[in-house]
C-alpha cells in the first residue's frame, strides 16, 4: 500500500488525513514509538483499539509495523478494514489495485468499484486512479479509452502534468502517435508559458516523440534546448539527453557537429544503432574520404574491451553463494545447485522497481547473446513484493513486455516475513545482480541499474561471464 501512496502522492495528494497517518514525519507515531512506560503504552494501545476514529486504528497499524511486529500489524489492518469498510484504508486498497493492474478491462472494473463506493465522498480524490487506469490502455490501440480516463481528472494543475506523464508512458508503450497528442495537450494548457517548472521534462518528452514520429525539424529545437542547458530536471540522465540530441544531429545530416559526439559514444560503448550505422558517413563528411576509418574502429573497439576488462577485474570477489530453493512462474521448484558447473547470473527485481524495468532491455540482449550457450544460465528473481498476487503481477509484466526470462519467485515467508533468497544474498536494494561460477561462488555483484551504454554493458557482461567461466 505504501508503494502506491508514494507514487500517487507525487502526482496528487489522495487524502490529507491519510497522509497525516503515514511516515516518520507523523508526530503521533513518533511519540508512540518513543514511549517507554509499559503501562502507558498498554493504556494507549487499548484506547486506540477501542476508538471510533479510523486514524487511531491506522496509527496502531503503523506502530506495530514500526516496531517490526508484522503479525500484529497485519491483524490490526484486517480489523481496520472490517470496522471501516468505506474508510481511507479501503479506498487505498482499491487504489493500489488500480496502480498494480496491467489489464485495462480489469482496471475499468476496479475504477467503477472505486467510484461507486467513494465517488460521492469529498474526503477522497480519484484523479490519481483515473490516470493509472488511462495508462493501462496505452499500446492497446484504444486511444479513446486513454482520453476518456484522463478527462475524468478534475484538478486542472494535475491534469496538465498527467497528460505529460501519460505521454512519457506512451513512449515506453511505443504508442507514439497518441503520445504526441498527449504532450501537445500539455503544451496547449501552458499557453506559451516557458517558465513552468516541468518545461525541461515536457521538452524532453516532446523531442522523444517527435523523433519517433519522424518529425525531426520540429523536435530538434527541443532536444537542443535541454542538451544545451545540460538539464537535470528530467526523468532521465544527461547521457540519455545527449544521445537523443545526437540522434537528431545524425538524422538531420549535421555530421560535422555530430562526429565528435559520435566518436565519444562509440568509444564509451554507448552509441545507438543509428549512430553506429551512420558513423562511417560522418567520418567521410569530416575527413573527406574513408581513409583511416577501419583503423579508427579497430582502435576504439580494442580500447573499449581493454578498459572494461581492467575495470571488471578490479571488482572480482570470491564468496560462497546461497543455495536458494524457489518456484518459477509455473510452480516448478528451482535450486541454485541444479546448475552445478554452469555460470549463473542472478537478477533480483520487482514489478514496482523502475530501475529494474529500465535495465531489462539490455538484460534481454544478454539473454539473447547466450541463449545457445548451455553453460550460462540467467535467473530473474522477483523479490520484495508486498502484493498478495505477486506471482501474477510478475508473470503479467514479463509477458506484456515479451521478455524471455526465467523468473523465480522469492516470496516473503508468512512466518518469518523474510524473502529467503534476498536475505541469503544480503540484497541491500534492487536491481541487484550476482555472477556465480560453476563451483557455486559469487564472483561479481552489482547494485543498481547500469549507466553504461548497450555495447559497454554487453562487453562488461562478457568479461564477467568469461572470468567466472574460467574460475580466474
Amino acid at each position: 500500500m505504501k508503494k502506491y501512496l508514494m507514487i500517487a502522492a507525487a502526482l496528487l495528494a489522495l487524502t490529507t488525513a491519510g497522509k497525516a497517518q503515514r511516515g516518520p514525519g507523523n508526530p503521533r507515531l513518533s511519540a508512540l514509538v518513543a514511549m517507554e512506560d509499559k503501562t502507558a503504552i498498554q493504556d494507549t494501545i487499548k484506547a486506540l483499539y477501542q476508538s471510533n476514529n479510523e486514524d487511531d486504528l491506522q496509527l496502531l497499524v503503523n506502530y506495530y509495523a514500526a516496531k517490526k511486529e508484522g503479525e500484529k500489524s497485519s491483524e490490526t489492518a484486517e480489523l481496520l478494514m472490517k470496522r471501516f469498510p468505506n474508510g481511507k484504508a479501503a479506498f487505498n486498497e482499491i487504489a493500489e489495485r488500480i496502480y498494480n493492474e496491467t489489464d485495462p478491462e480489469v482496471n475499468e472494473k476496479n475504477y467503477k468499484e472505486l467510484v461507486s463506493r467513494f465517488g460521492s465522498d469529498p474526503r477522497f480524490n480519484l484523479d490519481g486512479s483515473a490516470y493509472f487506469v488511462a495508462v493501462t490502455f496505452l499500446g492497446k490501440n484504444k486511444p479513446q479509452k486513454v482520453m476518456e480516463y484522463l478527462q475524468k481528472i478534475k484538478n486542472k494543475t494535475y491534469e496538465t502534468n498527467a497528460y505529460s506523464y501519460a505521454a512519457r508512458e506512451a513512449i515506453k508503450a511505443k504508442d507514439y502517435q497518441l503520445g504526441e497528442s498527449l504532450i501537445r495537450k500539455t503544451f496547449a494548457d501552458l499557453k506559451g508559458d516557458t517558465t513552468h517548472r516541468g518545461m525541461d521534462e515536457f521538452s524532453r518528452i516532446f523531442s522523444e516523440l517527435m523523433f519517433a514520429n519522424g518529425k525531426y525539424e520540429e523536435g530538434f529545437p527541443y532536444a537542443k534546448r535541454i542538451y544545451d542547458k545540460q538539464s537535470r530536471n528530467t526523468s532521465i540522465s544527461f547521457n540519455e539527453l545527449k544521445s537523443t540530441y545526437l540522434n537528431y544531429l545524425v538524422k538531420l545530416n549535421k555530421y560535422k557537429e555530430a562526429f565528435p559526439l559520435m566518436e565519444e559514444q562509440i568509444s564509451a560503448g554507448a552509441a545507438s544503432p543509428l549512430v553506429k550505422e551512420k558513423f562511417k558517413a560522418a567520418y567521410v563528411a569530416v575527413n573527406g574520404s574513408e581513409n583511416g576509418y577501419v583503423a579508427l574502429m579497430e582502435r576504439l573497439n580494442k580500447e573499449l574491451k581493454q578498459k572494461i576488462r581492467e575495470e571488471v577485474t578490479k571488482k572480482m570477489i570470491n564468496t560462497a553463494a546461497y543455495d536458494f530453493e524457489l518456484k518459477d512462474l509455473n510452480g516448478k521448484t528451482v535450486k541454485l545447485s541444479d546448475f552445478k558447473d554452469k555460470v549463473v547470473i542472478l537478477d533480483f527485481w520487482a514489478t514496482w522497481c523502475a530501475p529494474c524495468k529500465a535495465s531489462f532491455p539490455m538484460m534481454q540482449s544478454a539473454v539473447n547473446r547466450y541463449k545457445n550457450d548451455k553453460d550460462v544460465v540467467f535467473l530473474f528473481i522477483h523479490t520484495m513484493e508486498t502484493s498478495a498476487n505477486a506471482t501474477k503481477l510478475a508473470g503479467d509484466y514479463i509477458k506484456s513486455q515479451q521478455y524471455t526470462f526465467n523468473v523465480l519467485m522469492d516470496l516473503k515467508d508468512p512466518a518469518t516475513k523474510v524473502n529467503a533468497a534476498a536475505n541469503g544474498y544480503k540484497v541491500r536494494g534492487i536491481p541487484s545482480k550476482f555472477i556465480i561460477d560453476g563451483a557455486g561462488n559469487i564472483r561479481f555483484s552489482t547494485l543498481g541499474n547500469s549507466t553504461a551504454g548497450a555495447d559497454a554493458f554487453l562487453e562488461e557482461m562478457d568479461a564477467m561471464i568469461d572470468i567466472a567461466r574460467k574460475g580466474a
